[in-house]
């Protein structure tokens, strides 16, 4: 800056400064000066945050209005404009697309971005979106209500794209027209990152061709009435590819129109790579495909949930994360050769086999479970053996159980005991329980004395009312000679959400009488 300048008489600078700080806080900066006000109210970046409440509702859609229109009016340059609102009646959708219309019309515009909540109200997003020449990403987000909450389709027979230094496009739940999202694709060839989520119900096809800037490719959909083919080709420089196609009640299904992985080619770049659902990845012969066409892939991440094999491989060289999700109960084991694998993650509701080369050491193990037949002393023997495998490990068990008793009971303890051979696991960071319903009925269930036989967490952390059955279980041991209680607790702290921590004292059994469901989480010190 030249000796004697200062920064009023740099208005972008200001507003630099305003674009980096909350809403709030560069609100604020408008009373130190009218070169601050000038700024304020001149700023490039408009960011609208519209209350639920009616009342300030209305203030705040009056108040984005009259922005709007002093803008245009004064020529005000927009380079990204920010929206998020709840439409509960058809005027306020009215009201966001002539807003807009009127953004489209700023030749300056870089960024546009809606977040649209829906009350029976449903919008048509207008043509103008996508007429802005140097816009760069448009992200639209809507809650899903209904079918029709959000469409998007062109009022010409042949739609014009005019947005062709679009860089990002995000849609999730928005109801996009094949003929459309065909022409964005094939007019807008510098994409580098594309999101397609439920958006599959005017679609086909999806096809994503010929796009040599594309690094990030994302589609989502779990429809059962609308299951659209994916067809990718000429991607050369694409790093990261997620394809989840979940229909919605149909496990076990073996014929849907999905795209098998076989017709996918993603170029050999790839480093992350999430796949899930009928016909993608289902059988070891898919997963070699993908090893050897991506030799640089570091992580992986598989949807099980259609796999019906009772031993599964994984070879690879390269990969450093690998997350197994929705595992189904038909597996028996897992077997992988991955030299260097570091972090492991396993969702499911069994507990399989693992075998990994003997020299495996990771860095972290995550076990996301959710339980729902096989919770037995083979579960939690099959765990006790894979904790072995990492430095770190952290556990979340959710057992589904509804109306039901739970399945720990003192006989399946007897026989964990009985066929232990490792003493607990010191290695497990965090073991989080939660429950969804009739957590009374786990009040008797050995389930905390069960999982300490098998480790010893530094923290446990319990979402539901069985906090209770906690506090009765570590105070319990507090007070065990450790000859007799090989699990003995030295120290345990307590604290609620959001508050510190507190020395666990017999005080503290107060709360197991509470009638309200309590959350709390505990840092145990061990012998």
């Amino acid at each position: 800056m030249n000796e004697g300048m200062r920064l009023e008489d740099v208005p972008e600078l200001m507003q630099n400064i305003q674009s980096r700080l909350p809403v709030k806080a560069a609100a604020k900066t408008s009373v130190l000066s009218k070169s601050w006000l000038h700024a304020w109210s001149t700023i490039p970046n408009l960011i609208f945050h519209v209350p639920e409440e009616e009342e300030r509702k209305q203030l705040m859609l009056v108040y984005i209005d009259n922005t709007l229109r002093k803008y245009l009016r004064d020529n005000i340059p927009i380079e990204s404009f920010e929206l998020n609102i709840q439409l509960g009646r058809n005027e306020h959708a009215s009201l966001a697309q002539q807003w807009i219309r009127y953004v489209a019309t700023k030749t300056c515009l870089k960024e546009l971005s809606f977040t649209i909540n829906f009350d029976q109200v449903s919008m048509n997003l207008p043509d103008e979106i996508l007429s802005c020449v140097n816009v760069t990403k448009i992200r639209v987000w809507a809650s899903y209500v209904m079918d029709i909450a959000v469409r998007m389709t062109s009022s010409h027979q042949s739609p014009i794209i005019k947005c062709v230094s679009l860089r990002e496009l995000h849609l999730f739940r928005v109801r996009i027209s094949q003929q459309l999202l065909d022409h964005i694709l094939s007019s807008c060839r510098l994409l580098e990152n594309i999101k397609l989520k439920s958006c599959s119900q005017d679609l086909k096809t999806i096809k994503i061709k010929s796009l040599p800037c594309l690094d990030k490719l994302e589609i989502y959909t779990n429809d059962i009435r609308h299951c659209p083919s994916v067809e990718i080709n000429n991607v050369p420089n694409l790093c990261m590819f997620k394809c989840d196609l979940q229909p919605m009640g149909t496990k076990g299904m073996d014929i849907l129109p999905f795209s098998s992985v076989h017709s996918i080619s993603l170029g050999s770049n790839v480093t992350e790579l999430w796949l899930g659902g009928p016909g993608l990845v289902t059988d070891d012969a898919s997963v070699d495909m993908i090893k050897t066409g991506l030799p640089f892939l570091e992580s992986l991440t598989l949807n099980m949930g259609f796999w019906k094999l009772e031993n599964c491989r994984f070879t690879f060289a390269s990969i450093k994360r690998l997350s197994l999700i929705s595992l189904p109960d038909n597996h028996i084991g897992i077997h992988l050769n991955t030299p260097k694998l570091l972090f492991f993650h396993l969702d499911g509701s069994t507990m399989p086999s693992l075998s990994f080369p003997i020299s495996t050491t990771l860095e972290e193990i995550t076990f996301r479970m959710k339980p729902y037949k096989s919770f037995d002393a083979s579960f939690l023997l099959k765990m006790r053996e894979a904790l072995e495998l990492s430095r770190k490990c952290y556990l979340h068990i959710a057992p589904v159980w509804y109306y039901r008793p739970p399945p720990l009971n003192m006989d399946i303890l007897d026989d964990l005991k009985t066929r232990l051979q490792f003493p607990p696991a010191t290695n497990v960071e965090t073991l989080t329980f939660e429950v969804c319903k009739d957590e009374c009925q786990w009040e008797s269930s050995p389930f905390f004395h069960a999982f300490f036989e098998i480790c010893h967490p530094k923290q446990v952390i319990v979402k539901s009312d069985v906090c209770k059955m906690m506090l009765g279980e570590v105070l319990e041991k507090k007070t065990k000679i450790a000859a007799d209680w090989p699990n003995y607790v030295k120290h345990v702290q307590i604290r609620r959400p959001d508050e510190r921590w507190d020395t666990l004292t017999d005080s503290h059994t107060s709360f197991q009488d509470g009638s309200r469901p309590y959350y709390a989480d505990f840092k145990l010190e061990w012998c």
